[in-house]
């Protein structure tokens, strides 16, 4: 989800996040209900969503729930674990019913409604056979592009996820079905409805886990539950201590939508249109909704906010400082420099600047730790403007090349052609470099010298 103006959803999990929650402010913020149902209807699996609006500690908030259908056999209601491993995560948000039909129905309430008594506390429950990956994947196939590709992505990561937390092997992985068919419609819901939203960018804010401990079929463990502790690699979360939060805040359907369908966690610059929530099952004082702010990004006009990491070193062979820089970027880093300083007792020495997005700052410090003599860091936050930049294509009398295109608050600012396609027109043709570079710039009918990055 790339796109500079286009639209920008920004989620605010102050409260958390879950598949259902995630889904429900998709509806809230206003998704067309038929097209994303006639999508869901293609994974001829048995379900019924229903959709209602309720009150969460004073929010009208939308509701939604995948439930068995009318006259179904409901043993499998309340399965509150999924994974034949018995981990009790495995794509399955813990506060759902589940269950099926030979097509999905969506029920509409829109009068709101008393909130819904919260459930009870996971139980372990005893399962028979469940879903393998390959099943779960020819349900998915029936999919349309991109929704199939994008939601085969978050499954794939979620079944790695648990083989991961339990030694064993993705083959080996089952999703009980009643959990599989939830997570699959609010995966599938997830990725369709920002589609349908008109979505370009999807923006984070800091993830509340919420903690404590939660009820499996293995035993009690400590909240974020493992499988869902292992989808929020790179993820920047809050563990919040508070009485209100000691619960299980993000469910491992929530981790899948933080890893895959988020861009960026950083503070955003936007013209909000649409505020909307969506309603969580539990009832507390703070109200447990996910909230989102749907509009078009002003990121040209603002700056960004970002992190420099800056150390002086004196003693370091001067060979590691190749394998530091290797190691910087391969840890997030955005740029990497190196200054010529005089330190005390007149010693030559380096001065490393690492600039990195504010998520990514306890990684770097470590990297420049391990990597490098230095025993202290200095941190500071500098804003950033950025032009916007796009890639176009022009022909010359000897082929064509990449150009690149800087725009600042609607002008183009910079035109510079690209280092790498012009190289290889010089070397297929035997045309000197420079001489390319000047029939690109002809070609693009522009007068803007090139920048010294591709100079």
């Amino acid at each position: 989800m790339q796109g500079a103006h286009g639209r920008v959803l920004y989620l605010d999990p102050f409260s958390g996040i879950a598949g259902d929650m995630f889904l429900g402010l998709l509806f809230d913020l206003g998704i067309d209900e038929a097209t994303l149902v006639e999508e869901l209807e293609r994974l001829q699996v048995r379900f019924d969503l229903a959709v209602s609006q309720v009150n969460k500690s004073g929010i009208a908030a939308v509701n939604t729930r995948v439930t068995p259908p009318t006259g179904a056999d409901e043993d499998e209601n309340d399965l509150d674990h999924c994974c034949d491993c018995g981990c009790g995560e495995c794509g399955h948000d813990h506060e759902h019913d589940h269950g099926g039909d030979d097509h999905g129905h969506v029920h509409s309430h829109p009068d709101h409604q008393d909130e819904p008594d919260e459930e009870p506390e996971n139980e372990a429950v005893p399962h028979g056979q469940g879903l393998g990956i390959d099943e779960i994947f020819t349900i998915l196939d029936r999919l349309t592009e991109p929704t199939r590709t994008k939601a085969t992505e978050m499954f794939q990561s979620l079944i790695e996820a648990e083989a991961q937390v339990h030694g064993t092997s993705v083959d080996s992985v089952h999703l009980h079905e009643a959990g599989a068919i939830d997570a699959i419609v609010e995966i599938v819901g997830a990725v369709k409805g920002l589609e349908l939203l008109g979505v370009d960018r999807v923006v984070c804010g800091m993830v509340n886990t919420g903690t404590g401990f939660v009820r499996m079929a293995h035993g009690t463990y400590p909240v974020p539950a493992p499988a869902t502790a292992e989808l929020l690699k790179d993820v920047p979360i809050q563990m919040d201590s508070f009485s209100e939060t000691r619960k299980e805040l993000v469910t491992p359907t929530g981790a899948l939508i933080l890893r895959h369908l988020v861009d960026d966690f950083t503070p955003v610059s936007m013209t909000v249109e649409r505020v909307g929530y969506g309603a969580g099952r539990r009832n507390t004082n703070v109200p447990n909704v996910l909230r989102g702010f749907l509009g078009y990004s002003a990121a040209a006009e603002a700056p960004k906010r970002l992190v420099l990491l800056e150390t002086n070193i004196d003693d370091m062979n001067p060979e590691f400082y190749s394998n530091l820089l290797d190691a910087l970027y391969q840890n997030g880093a955005l740029d990497v420099f190196f200054t010529a300083v005089q330190m005390k007792k007149n010693r030559p020495g380096t001065r490393v600047s690492v600039l990195g997005e504010l998520h990514r700052k306890d990684v770097l410090v470590q990297a420049l730790m391990r990597e490098s003599t230095t025993i202290g860091v200095r941190v500071s936050y500098p804003e950033r403007y950025e032009a916007e930049r796009s890639i176009t294509e022009v022909t010359t009398d000897i082929g064509t090349a990449h150009v690149k295109l800087a725009t600042y608050k609607g002008e183009v600012v910079n035109v510079s052609p690209e280092y790498e396609s012009c190289r290889r027109l010089s070397a297929d043709s035997g045309v000197p470099l420079k001489e390319v570079y000047r029939m690109v710039m002809e070609a693009v009918g522009g007068s803007v010298a090139v920048s010294e990055e591709d100079a």
